[in-house]
């Protein structure tokens, strides 16, 4: 599977770049640290999951029925809190995760896991 990162932090797109790299089954194919990339990032690059940050700079200023795909998988990489995140989205998203910051290797790969499941149900 392949995967974007789209945060403005550079530490958290480090760390994921780290826990990707880490992981069999799923690579990196592209990263952006800016809001208004997200758009374009995602349509050159065909993901099968993106890690987005939904508290990134100028992401209020987006519609997310133009970026949400129903064949990528969305995992929010945030520090508040997963109500926040349901809150915001179309409620018509399925492919959702969720993982907060500071994110441990270890509910990374949890996350994955669940994702890689997902994907293979699709396939069957």
């Amino acid at each position: 599977m392949t995967c974007i990162i789209i945060d403005e932090d550079p530490l958290s797109v480090d760390m994921l770049e780290y826990y990707i790299s880490q992981t069999d089954g799923i690579r990196l194919i592209d990263k952006s640290t800016k809001a208004s990339d997200i758009l374009t990032t995602i349509r050159k690059s065909t993901p099968d999951i993106v890690f987005i940050d939904v508290s990134i700079s100028g992401i209020e200023n987006l519609v997310f029925d133009d970026i949400f795909q129903k064949n990528i998988v969305y995992v929010f990489v945030t520090k508040y809190p997963y109500d926040y995140v349901l809150d915001i989205l179309p409620r018509q998203l399925a492919n959702v995760g969720y993982l907060n910051k500071p994110v441990s290797f270890l509910l990374f790969k949890k996350e994955i896991g669940r994702i890689k499941d997902l994907h293979a149900s699709k396939l069957n």
